[in-house]
């Protein structure tokens, strides 16, 4: 009995090791001042937890917190929002705050100070508790006072569903130095359990290596590498492999007295996930007359590093020997007016990776209500198809930041003594064509290393198989139906294989009305200057959305996919309005929406 139950344990650690979802929610954005003047005002959340893996977005006016610099979110392991951290409180699923979570985090007592990368919650082995890492920051701009004091973390107890949360260690000093501002980094170490955290010091040529063991965060060594960069106002990022560091920053220098050269620079070193060990420093100093530095973050694939800047997308060929920047998008100049009657671009700002194997982007630095996304990031020069001011949200200032989740450990290495191996882990993507509506875009998602793939497009054509991981797929269907796609992705130690059944113009008969039964979705109602329609797992063949008032007069018709449909209702007045949406000329839905 007692071998069957090791079995059981066994298994069951096998099969959560496959889901690894705890960035799949992102919050961003603005609740506080929510007034009649600035109606935008509100918390955007972006959730990838969908069967296409295309995100879904839902504007949220409940949460208590703001977002602004400070910018962190914790899923559980299927992708079920658990709680957010924005620098000074810690709010749950419920939008309560959550047990001793408020406060004493930091020196911040609003989430107006800017700290980017201010915060860090890391997964525990225990499944239901997670660290907290943040710092308390002095921050005087263009003083010398721009800096951490210290190392902290706080733990964590929360479980979807079942409580509300608590902090059960708070405010915990692990270090007491004169630390670089924000820039919190993480990589998974190289047993697949523990936790490297990175900080550098005030000047940036030391750095501090700490590992995260069980619910316990310790130092482990301190190591002075690279050149002498005071007082850099940027972020970090790391390759999806752990195996590149990038530290991007524009020097205020010399002004005000700072010591050190004034200009934009991308740091990049090697890290060794066993030791901990950072090697091999470059360092690429980049025009100023390309404009601000705002972000930069590693395609999927990690073979290239994209650098935001307010004018420009640099992309940067990391198997290189030395770093080029090569142009993918420049700004198209696209602006609006915000109430106030006050003119705003959309240029470039932050970027982050994202699980749908996108890399989306702020637009600017200040209250803006556009993301931009980079559509196919492993693809080289302009392929990558850079979509600029693409989504409409609420006003958001940041985005948030995540480390690697979804890295195992490495196999044969000296730390590898936990028996655990890379049993791939087979996800995938898919995209409809806006030209031919039967032509689908297949995006291979999976991880922990898999070398072979297997891909069945379940409409008994012969199945494809490669060796080639970072590549997109079109797959064409002859004729409508519901199809089961399977992807089955292999490596030495095991498989997973991922099944998905998509539904390509087909249309269930829900009553004698013949009406189709399709998954939509009409949020907010009451709305204010975006209605959200939800197309849920259906690729339509031609949905049209015709928006009526109630005199009948028709207001404006849109083409609606698969997934989030944004359509812009600023300029409406305020009243009721009828949304009637068509498919295949029969009406799917019709509902009553209301402006204000």
């Amino acid at each position: 009995m007692k071998h069957t139950f090791n079995i059981i344990i066994l298994m069951l650690s096998t099969i959560s090791s496959y889901s690894q979802k705890h960035d799949y929610n992102w919050h961003l954005g603005y609740r506080i001042y929510d007034t009649a003047y600035l109606p935008h005002r509100g918390i955007t959340n972006i959730n990838f937890n969908t069967l296409s893996l295309n995100p879904s977005f839902k504007y949220d006016s409940f949460k208590i917190i703001d977002f602004d610099w400070t910018c962190n979110d914790i899923s559980d392991e299927d992708g079920n929002y658990l709680f957010s951290y924005n620098g000074y409180t810690v709010e749950n699923y419920l939008n309560q705050i959550i047990q001793n979570g408020k406060g004493e985090f930091s020196s911040q007592k609003t989430s107006k100070d800017v700290n980017y990368q201010g915060g860090l919650i890391l997964n525990l082995k225990r499944l239901n508790e997670f660290i907290l890492v943040h710092d308390k920051h002095n921050m005087e701009l263009f003083s010398p006072n721009f800096q951490s004091d210290g190392l902290r973390y706080s733990l964590i107890n929360i479980q979807h569903k079942i409580n509300e949360g608590k902090v059960i260690k708070k405010d915990y000093k692990i270090l007491e130095d004169t630390l670089d501002y924000g820039r919190l980094l993480s990589i998974k170490h190289a047993n697949g359990r523990d936790w490297w955290i990175i900080r550098g010091r005030y000047n940036m040529k030391s750095f501090y290596k700490f590992i995260v063991i069980n619910d316990t965060v310790i130092i482990n060594d301190l190591q002075v590498i690279g050149e002498d960069q005071y007082l850099p106002l940027g972020g970090v990022t790391t390759s999806p492999n752990g195996k590149n560091i990038v530290y991007f920053h524009q020097h205020v220098g010399p002004l005000h007295g700072l010591p050190g050269e004034n200009g934009f620079f991308i740091n990049t070193f090697n890290f060794d996930r066993n030791s901990g060990i950072l090697s091999n420093p470059k360092t690429l100093k980049i025009s100023q007359d390309t404009g601000y530095l705002f972000g930069a973050a590693f395609s999927p694939n990690g073979k290239y590093l994209y650098v935001s800047r307010i004018n420009y997308i640099f992309q940067i060929d990391m198997t290189r020997d030395s770093l080029v920047l090569d142009t993918v998008a420049v700004f198209d100049g696209f602006n609006y007016i915000s109430l106030g009657n006050f003119q705003i671009f959309t240029w470039f700002g932050f970027i982050e990776r994202a699980p749908d194997g996108r890399i989306y982007g702020n637009t600017g630095c200040c209250t803006q209500q556009y993301l931009f996304y980079i559509n196919k990031p492993n693809l080289k020069g302009k392929a990558c198809d850079v979509k600029q001011h693409a989504i409409k949200i609420t006003s958001h200032n940041n985005l948030p930041s995540f480390p690697n989740y979804r890295l195992g450990p490495i196999d044969g290495s000296p730390s590898d003594s936990l028996g655990i191996d890379n049993i791939p882990v087979a996800e995938f993507r898919y995209d409809q064509d806006t030209m031919n509506y039967r032509s689908i875009d297949f995006t291979n998602l999976s991880w922990y290393e898999a070398e072979e793939f297997w891909w069945d497009w379940g409409d008994g054509s012969q199945p494809y198989y490669t060796t080639v991981w970072d590549t997109s797929i079109i797959h064409t269907y002859a004729k409508d139906g519901i199809y089961e796609v399977c992807l089955r992705a292999k490596n030495k130690n095991g498989e997973t294989t991922k099944c998905k059944k998509i539904n390509i113009g087909t249309t269930a008969i829900k009553d004698e009305a013949d009406n189709p039964l399709i998954d939509i979705t009409l949020s907010p109602n009451p709305m204010r200057e975006m209605l959200i329609i939800q197309v849920n797992d259906y690729l339509p063949e031609k949905m049209i959305m015709n928006l009526y008032d109630l005199h009948g007069n028709k207001i404006t018709t849109k083409r609606l996919y698969e997934g989030s449909n944004i359509i812009t209702t600023e300029s409406l007045s305020s009243g009721v309005y009828i949304v009637e949406i068509i498919e295949r000329n029969r009406i799917v839905t019709s509902e009553k929406i209301v402006k204000v």
